[in-house]
């Protein structure tokens, strides 16, 4: 009986562990608005001015919305993203995270 309460312990730490961590290791995305400054698709990046004037630059790490740029979104074309900031850098990973304001985008 003793044997089967350590191993409970044990488990139910194990558990609260990987929980803790599969909530630190979560990415958690920030939304931004504003509009498109510049865009290079080749090196998949788009600038965006933000609302407050501060412009911020995006990589692009989902094809189809990287389609977009020059398909349906121009320079002056208002967006809204939602990124994570891996190794200092702004990255839109899902098609949804980009998209137009304006109907069609």
């Amino acid at each position: 009986m003793r044997i089967s309460k350590v191993v409970s312990v044990i488990l139910i730490a194990l558990f609260c562990v990987s929980m803790i961590a599969g909530v630190t290791l979560a990415e958690e995305k920030i939304s931004a608005k504003g509009k498109i400054k510049d865009y290079d698709i080749d090196n998949k990046t788009v600038v965006v001015t933000m609302d407050d004037g501060k412009d911020m630059t995006f990589i692009i790490e989902n094809d189809k919305a990287l389609q977009k740029l020059d398909d349906r979104l121009f320079k002056g074309d208002e967006v809204k993203i939602k990124y994570v900031v891996e190794d200092g850098k702004n990255k839109v990973k899902l098609n949804s995270d980009f998209k137009g304001t304006k109907p069609g985008c």
